[in-house]
């Protein structure tokens, strides 16, 4: 357990420090130095293990290198990843980055824009981090344009970063979409204005029925959390506790059971939910990365939102070897299929079983421009 902990911190650290290397942050040598220590620190820890623990008995255990990997084949030995290290000015600098975005201001030609808040978004705020491009520390301010617009802390002092929690008071926010934006302000000066996109869907605040709701483009469901799994005469769905990377899966059982035809009556899960946007959108189903293991063309699944056909999808349509190393690398497979949505409000997502074998441990529908991210986006939160 410590040594997966170092590593992954290790990881996170490297990450890190590169980004701010980018954004010309102060933090940015302080990070390489952490992942100089975790890397000596994984040693450490694999020498105990072979060692000293039980007096050496499991030597050798923890031989195989297991840092420096860019594919899923493993190195020939732990290499510590590039980090870098950059010279800072020797007076305070303002630099200020938004959330979902890896451009700092004000370096970046764009508006610096922070993701649209809703009441029914998977966490109650977003986030806003002033940092030092400098040696020296720096105070700072921060003012919102609206009273119902908040931002903690509001004002201090900087030596190296801070993050800031950008919340609002829903109950005094004006229904429907609206833009506002806050001020940064630092030394000499400086300053930043982040533009704040806020989305109280009005019809939500009445609405009855119960269902995920999407929040700035993005709706995101754990396979296990259906709202009703439909089962035909011996099929049934069954839960895989802990088999997803974010929580679980959800599979038709028994393996054996025979190929169905999606559509009416076949085995399906269907999730309720409500959509703010209307025109395209794209449905990506997270799959286990089973392999073809009847020796069909490949395993299929159908989609469909509302009473649409179903979609059917082969998950091994593609058989080139760059998608089968991304799988193996992801331990997933992502599938896309594209629905048309004419109205806001609710509707019902199914995911219809065709073949045995096919594992589900998420659902992301998505509208518009889509931010990529290792785990795809945070489970949404039900409404009303």
């Amino acid at each position: 357990m410590q040594a997966c902990a170092n590593l992954n911190e290790l990881y996170l650290t490297v990450g890190k420090n590169r980004l701010y290397a980018e954004q010309g942050r102060a933090g940015t040598n302080d990070l390489a130095e952490r992942a100089r220590e975790l890397f000596e620190r994984d040693a450490e820890l694999s020498f105990y293990y072979n060692q000293t623990m039980a007096d050496g008995k499991w030597n050798h255990m923890m031989d195989q290198t297991h840092i420096g990997y860019t594919g899923w084949q493993q190195p020939t030995r732990n290499t510590l990843p590039a980090v870098e290290e950059i010279a800072v000015s020797a007076d305070a600098a303002l630099g200020v980055a938004v959330e979902g975005s890896q451009s700092w201001w004000p370096g970046a030609d764009s508006e610096a824009v922070l993701p649209e808040l809703s009441p029914y978004q998977a966490e109650p705020t977003r986030f806003i981090e002033v940092f030092n491009r400098g040696a020296e520390p720096f105070d700072y301010q921060v003012e919102a344009a609206e009273p119902w617009l908040s931002v903690t802390p509001a004002a201090g002092s900087i030596e190296q970063e801070e993050r800031l929690a950008v919340s609002i008071d829903w109950e005094q926010a004006p229904a429907g979409r609206q833009q506002s934006s806050v001020t940064v302000t630092g030394p000499n000066a400086s300053s930043v204005v982040v533009q704040i996109l806020i989305h109280r869907p009005a019809w939500l605040d009445e609405a009855a029925a119960e269902g995920f709701v999407q929040v700035d483009g993005d709706l995101a469901i754990e396979a296990e959390h259906y709202t009703r799994a439909v089962d035909a005469e011996g099929v049934w769905w069954q839960q895989i506790p802990g088999l997803g990377r974010t929580l679980s899966a959800m599979t038709p059982f028994p393996v054996t059971a025979t190929r169905q035809t999606p559509g009416g009556d076949s085995p399906r899960l269907e999730y309720r939910m409500h959509l703010v946007e209307t025109g395209e959108v794209k449905v990506r189903a997270h799959l286990s990365p089973t392999q073809n293991v009847f020796g069909t063309e490949g395993l299929e699944y159908a989609i469909s939102i509302d009473d649409e056909s179903p979609q059917l999808v082969n998950m091994h349509a593609d058989s080139s070897r760059e998608k089968w190393n991304q799988s193996v690398t992801d331990n997933i497979n992502v599938m896309v299929t594209t629905h048309a949505v004419s109205q806001v409000g609710e509707h019902v997502l199914k995911f219809w079983m065709v073949d045995p074998g096919v594992v589900l441990q998420k659902l992301v529908v998505e509208a518009g421009a889509h931010r990529r991210s290792y785990l795809g986006p945070a489970e949404s939160l039900s409404g009303p």
